[in-house]
């Protein structure tokens, strides 16, 4: 088990439940001992042993009581910095009522009528819909402290000195390109991935950036948008790490 206090986590989703990066950090800050490993739960997230001082997951924290064009201001601030290339990878949250939904059609209908833009779902958004239950159902503004929704594209973009990636981490290029550059700041990234399973390696990808962030939060070094933060119903900050 690595040592409680001096560890962070970057939290991805996955088909089995929730991809974990714990990263152990030395003395100086840096990079002491990193693992990888797969939950069933958000709540087990919460409950590691390891207690991580910071956690970045990729999943929107803090959703929108009415749908508009291009989601909460992080998301439209967010692909801006992606660019034309990654930007589309960076989604519209559903609007809260969605979460009471039991299926496609009611949480479709339910964003649409939440605003005169009559804004849909897309069936992709809509498979987000469990994960995003079971965030919203454990988050609160003080756990937020602890727990921060990051964007693995915008934390390869940040670690890439602000320059979007060229290539979709679909491709075995785009995949070398993301893991080259955890490389930087992970010495025994490629021995942890190759010890995952071929299903959840794109997820270990991005909770290991969702990591970095975390570390970068740990160090007083993370940046966030937008630069005037932005609270849902709940009092939920609707923004991003990196």
């Amino acid at each position: 088990m690595l040592g409680i206090g001096r560890v962070v986590a970057g939290v991805d989703g996955c088909k089995k439940g929730w991809v974990v990066v714990l990263v152990e950090l030395n003395g100086e800050g840096g990079v002491g001992s990193e693992e990888c490993r797969v939950v069933s739960t958000f709540r087990e997230v919460l409950d590691l042993s390891e207690n991580p001082r910071y956690v970045g997951i990729d999943i929107p924290i803090g959703l929108p009581v009415n749908a508009v064009p291009g989601g909460r201001s992080c998301d439209r601030e967010a692909r801006r910095m992606l660019g034309r290339k990654r930007g589309s990878s960076v989604f519209a949250p559903p609007v809260r009522a969605v979460l009471s939904a039991d299926s496609y059609e009611k949480a479709s209908a339910l964003n649409r009528s939440s605003s005169k833009h009559a804004i849909g779902l897309s069936k992709q958004v809509y498979g987000l819909v469990a994960k995003l239950r079971e965030v919203h159902d454990a988050m609160s503004p003080d756990l937020q402290m602890r727990v921060r929704e990051v964007h693995p594209e915008v934390s390869f973009t940040a670690m890439n000195d602000s320059r979007p990636l060229e290539t979709s981490k679909r491709s075995a290029e785009g995949q070398e390109e993301r893991v080259s550059l955890l490389e930087q700041h992970f010495p025994k990234v490629r021995e942890t991935l190759d010890s995952m399973k071929r299903g959840v390696l794109l997820d270990a990808i991005d909770a290991y950036a969702a990591a970095w962030s975390a570390w970068r939060m740990a160090r007083g070094k993370a940046s966030y948008i937008p630069q005037e933060p932005e609270l849902d119903s709940r009092g939920l900050r609707m923004g991003i790490w990196f």
